[in-house]
């Protein structure tokens, strides 16, 4: 009875163990995949250069945790805005985002990254590690992606480069633009961004 009991518990410790390393590694197999999607339409010189943003916007679109970004970088102002406003802004980060992202991404075609790792931080959450290598200069930046499931799916929420959250970043930034403009600032600041991009 002992040993059945034993025997048991090591296969349902053996099962879950397991699932959190599948877990980790799916999350590793999302950043290594995302990134050499991008990289591939970046180097492919038979698309145009507005077809190229297009792809990788919905390449940034479809791996991040956009809505939940877009909370965080409102901060505590969340609070302070009606129904309407926080669906103007959602609506509005979505875009300035895809075309942030899109806009960064071709200024990487000399880069390589690599998973390195990754790291349980809870059931739904894993910090992918990562290397980034410019074959120009052989530089090496650590990139440390943090991806979350939500709703059975795995997307990022925040790349920390080098120790520095762009999350985190993008926040102080916005909460800037409202200390001193307010929401109708950060509005006209996000489609002067868009407009130029």
């Amino acid at each position: 009875m002992f040993k059945t009991n034993l025997f048991i518990k090591i296969i349902v410790l053996c099962l879950l163990t397991s699932k959190l390393y599948a877990f980790e590694k799916d999350a590793e197999q999302l950043i290594q995949s995302t990134t050499n999607d991008a990289k591939q339409i970046i180097l492919n010189k038979d698309i145009k250069v507005e077809k190229k943003k297009e792809k990788l916007e919905k390449i940034a679109l479809n791996a991040v945790d956009v809505d939940g970004l877009s909370r965080f970088t409102l901060g505590a102002y969340r609070k302070d805005l009606n129904e309407e406003q926080i669906k103007k802004y959602t609506k509005l980060f979505k875009i300035f985002f895809a075309k942030n992202i899109s806009s960064r991404l071709q200024n990487y075609s000399d880069q390589n990254i690599k998973v390195t790792g990754s790291k349980k931080i809870s059931n739904n959450y894993v910090i992918v590690n990562s290397k980034m290598t410019s074959k120009i200069d052989s530089q090496i930046i650590k990139i440390d992606w943090r991806v979350f499931k939500i709703q059975d799916k795995l997307v990022i929420r925040d790349l920390v480069v080098e120790g520095l959250s762009l999350a985190k970043t993008q926040r102080e930034e916005f909460s800037s633009i409202l200390s001193s403009k307010g929401f109708d600032g950060l509005i006209t600041s996000l489609n002067n961004f868009i407009s130029k991009n």
